[in-house]
């Protein structure tokens, strides 16, 4: 059998602590009296509280920006409070990342540090992963630089801040590590085994967990894969034709044609998970995201149009799909039930395709975090591990 590790990035015994990767938890920065939980939010469910830029600098910590940059997606968080998070193809259009960064932060105050993880090294238009991080890197830096910022950072696993050389020269730890950065950040504060769950716009991670540790010895998405911790499907982007055999029309199950023309976008429209956008186009036919253009793009599906598929139809193809996406991660989650994590930790946006069991108690970040702040969760945390890095080293000068 194939030894998922055997092509490990790391040769020594220290750096093989990843397979139990401790987390020396420092002070929060935004809660450094513990008066508003472990959350750093109140016991009640409200949002939880951020320092203000004004806050950090007087006590010697820079404002931080944290990036989560993805092959679909450029999500930030700024230590004020404000989470943003923009469209950005990368397998289009990979060479102007550095612009669409700098629109990103546009409307940010400045930040003197950024601190960024990344998955988009895993788009199409890159040869290979270590292409893909020297390109991300080459072009936020770009940004920083055009913006004067002092400090950039690349997030690392097991859990440390590389320069841009060293990342680049260190590629596999910096690839597609946004899933630990979270993990980490959940495990400072959780009381009792949990399973982290953050389902996105196109993938779903499962990541087990113990107070203070990230229970898992995957460094690669291969490792994850292997060990049922990611499960490539989400909310937005993945092809119906990915997830079903057939779809129920009119009595009949009709074998489907595998061509991506509606994705799990298409169906959240239909089944009024997400709202119509009339001026989006980015969809499957280059159509409008509007419930009528997402039932012709079903129809496709099926060797018929919207001459013959009436909306109602579209909905009970839609949810035929969502059922059984919903299927294919509660599979994936049953492996981990039987290691005993008593408590899921909920992020991201596509919760709704959650079955959770009887007996196991959940934790929702869109409730504790605000659902702008839950769906850039990484950028979130990878924002708070540079600060609470800044604080531990004033406290050490």
């Amino acid at each position: 059998m194939h030894d998922p590790n055997a092509n490990s990035p790391f040769a020594t015994a220290e750096e093989s602590l990843i397979y139990r990767d401790r987390v020396d938890v420092a002070e929060k920065v935004s809660d450094p009296d513990g008066r508003n939980g472990p959350m750093g939010a109140s016991h009640h469910g409200g949002q939880a509280p951020f320092p203000k830029t004004q806050e950090l600098t007087r006590h010697g910590i820079s404002s931080v920006l944290g990036l989560d940059i993805g092959g679909a997606n450029l999500k930030a968080f700024h230590s004020s409070g404000n989470a943003l998070n923009h469209s950005f193809p990368m397998w289009l259009k990979p060479n102007e990342l550095a612009n669409a960064i700098a629109n990103l932060v546009a409307s940010l105050p400045h930040c003197d540090s950024w601190a960024v993880t990344m998955t988009g090294e895993m788009a199409d238009c890159f040869g290979d992963r270590a292409t893909g991080v020297r390109a991300i890197v080459e072009q936020t830096m770009i940004a920083a630089n055009g913006l004067r910022v002092s400090q950039v950072k690349f997030y690392a696993i097991p859990g440390v801040f590389l320069n841009a050389k060293e990342a680049i020269a260190s590629c596999d730890r910096v690839a597609s590590a946004n899933w630990h950065v979270l993990a980490r950040w959940v495990a400072s504060w959780i009381e009792c085994p949990s399973l982290l769950m953050d389902i996105g716009s196109t993938t779903t991670d499962l990541i087990p967990l113990s107070p203070h540790c990230v229970e898992t010895q995957s460094i690669s998405d291969f490792d994850r894969l292997v060990r049922n911790e990611l499960v490539y499907l989400g909310i937005q982007r993945t092809p119906v034709c990915a997830i079903v055999d057939s779809l129920p029309h009119r009595g009949l199950s009709v074998p489907i044609i595998r061509e991506k023309f509606a994705t799990t976008d298409d169906c959240c429209l239909l089944l009024g998970w997400t709202p119509e956008d009339p001026l989006d186009r980015e969809t499957c036919d280059s159509m409008p995201r509007t419930r009528l253009a997402a039932s012709n793009r079903m129809a496709r599906l099926i060797g018929l149009d919207q001459r013959s598929v009436l909306l109602d139809d579209a909905v009970a193809m839609a949810s035929h799909a969502m059922n059984a996406a919903t299927q294919i991660i509660h599979n994936a989650t049953e492996f981990h039930q039987r290691h005993g994590q008593s408590q899921w930790i909920v992020s991201g946006h596509g919760n709704r395709l959650l079955s959770v069991p009887f007996g196991v108690r959940q934790v929702d970040l869109n409730a504790r975090l605000g659902n702008d702040v839950s769906r850039v969760a990484p950028a979130f945390a990878i924002c708070k591990w540079m600060q609470q890095t800044q604080q531990s080293t004033i406290s050490q000068s």
